[in-house]
């Protein structure tokens, strides 16, 4: 058996991995190599698309879907700041219901791992019973994805 180690992952879950590794209860340890071919979109063709995407928010929070998008496939700097800056001047004007901030997206990539890994690694999670989050994250991500004609 071995382990692998995603872009994302915390330390702790990696010392464990080591820790396993030395005691020889698995056999590697290795690292994800999700490739993804960054796809060039206009930023009005984004500003488009999100501006439709948007009117399905049930909560601010799922602007988190918005950046994996463009952070994975549309090759956006992975700073949030400068993701939101960027995308409020492509929407600038445009009134929202949940407006593009930091904290809609940093609170959710702290309080959960898996909305910190690249897109590939979100269609392999399996969903613990009672998780309402991440389908609502995925279900924007994947909506998104529609919009600006992207195959993930």
């Amino acid at each position: 058996m071995k382990i692998i180690i995603e872009e994302g992952d915390s330390k702790e879950q990696m010392m464990m991995a080591e820790a396993m590794l030395a005691n020889k209860i698995v056999s590697s340890i290795e690292r994800a190599n999700y490739e993804i071919n960054v796809v060039h979109k206009r930023d009005d063709e984004i500003a488009v698309a999100v501006i439709e995407v948007t009117k399905l928010f049930g909560v601010g929070a799922q602007w988190t879907a918005v950046y994996r998008i463009l952070v994975d496939f549309c090759g956006w700097d992975d700073d949030v700041a400068e993701f939101c800056r960027r995308m409020n001047l492509i929407i600038k004007g445009v009134v929202l219901e949940y407006g593009c901030n930091y904290q809609a997206i940093q609170k959710p990539l702290a309080a959960n791992s898996i909305l910190r890994k690249d897109f590939k690694a979100w269609k392999k999670y399996r969903v613990p019973k009672g998780d309402r989050v991440f389908p609502r994250q995925l279900f924007i991500a994947e909506k998104l994805l529609k919009l600006l004609s992207i195959n993930a």
